[in-house]
């Protein structure tokens, strides 16, 4: 990025269709004398008013690389002839400030051109959404919108809901905003394919076909991640992958990690055992205190430690993998009564909570990291 785009992009006021140009310049040096000029006109003036200079440049607060259809090759013929016509896709850079965002498109001749520009405050997530896949029973009710850019900004579109809360759907064509996915609680991150668009929330994942943007399933039994990611996921081609809040044995796949908190087959039988005798207790105990006698040593302290024991705790380090075309639409509950429709994997991937996860470019390798090292799995 040439100093004259780092300058000249801050503070400029909100233009959804784009049209800046900056040529690119050359990456100059100061010489000692020209530090030492620069120094004194920036210090000895502040040093006799007492007064900090003003800092006209906008602070970068997070940055981009983001691949969509315009530097798509797959989609773009001109691109497949790369070394006879000297032609390559360009690179599409998104800049998120405290009071907005810009998206810049940079081809191979270094002219960076703005593509988008909103100033309405600060954006936790951006997506450039990919031309969505569609067949004969599904139509594209958003064709002459697109491309369109998906934001999460601290104030939505209705003013009304609360900090980073909804998402809005800018037309990269015409400037407008086109829809608005309003939600309860915040939003952390935004993914998307040419299938659908998933919104991340804390221990919850929500995702919209890409066509209607009209809600296609839900999961609400996410794994309460530390951070720096509350709720981490990996979204590829068809697949998606999320940290699940526990493991159940009747779903889980082959192969993972199995570590001293992994308990095996035989330890879960007896487990399950200690539990049902635990349970009969109970029972009896129960009973026994609404016929009005309660045996001695007993406590109703002792009868709610038994209660909430049998509550199966979180599990960290579980990574549940979906097939978002054949998962039934609404919510998708993994559990000991529910059918494996749509489950690709479910398997332990680490002892401890899972903060980041990717695919390879095959689709099929998992990549899935904790606060220590990476994990490869293959599917």
């Amino acid at each position: 990025m040439s100093e004259a785009m780092a300058t000249d992009s801050p503070r400029r006021p909100s233009r959804c269709t784009g049209g800046v140009v900056v040529r690119p310049q050359a990456v100059t040096e100061q010489s000692y004398m020209e530090s030492v000029v620069t120094f004194l006109q920036d210090v000895v003036p502040q040093a006799y008013s007492g007064t900090p200079l003003t800092e006209e440049k906008e602070k970068i607060v997070w940055v981009r690389f983001e691949n969509a259809d315009l530097n798509d090759t797959s989609r773009n013929l001109e691109f497949h002839e790369i070394h006879s016509t000297g032609n390559e896709p360009p690179l599409l850079i998104m800049i998120g400030y405290s009071d907005g965002m810009q998206v810049w498109s940079i081809p191979i001749s270094g002219e960076a051109q703005e593509l988008f520009s909103v100033r309405h405050g600060p954006i936790r997530a951006a997506r450039i959404l990919p031309a969505p896949q569609f067949g004969a029973q599904k139509c594209d009710n958003f064709a002459e919108k697109r491309p369109l850019l998906g934001v999460c900004k601290s104030i939505g579109s209705s003013g009304t809901s609360p900090p980073y809360c909804c998402v809005d759907l800018y037309s990269l064509r015409t400037g407008e905003m086109v829809k608005s996915i309003q939600f309860k609680t915040p939003i952390y991150d935004l993914h998307c394919n040419k299938r659908i668009l998933v919104v991340v929330l804390q221990e919850k994942i929500a995702a919209f076909d890409s066509c209607t943007f009209t809600k296609k399933f839900f999961v609400t039994s996410c794994y309460p991640c530390p951070g720096p990611n509350m709720n981490p996921i990996a979204l590829g081609s068809r697949w998606l992958a999320y940290a699940e809040n526990k493991l159940i044995r009747c779903h889980q796949s082959r192969g993972g990690a199995c570590g001293d908190n992994i308990q095996s087959y035989t330890a879960t039988v007896i487990s399950a055992a200690k539990t049902l005798k635990s349970g009969l207790t109970m029972v009896g105990k129960v009973v026994t205190q609404l016929t009005g006698t309660l045996p001695s040593g007993v406590t109703e302290d002792d009868i709610a430690i038994h209660s909430n024991s049998r509550r199966s705790p979180l599990v960290p380090g579980i990574i549940t993998v979906i097939d978002t075309e054949t998962v039934g639409e609404g919510q998708v509950l993994v559990s000991e009564d529910s059918d494996s429709d749509g489950i690709v994997a479910h398997f332990p991937a680490h002892e401890k909570p899972v903060c980041c996860m990717a695919f390879n470019t095959s689709g099929n390798l998992p990549k899935c990291c904790h606060h220590a090292w990476p994990d490869f799995f293959s599917l």
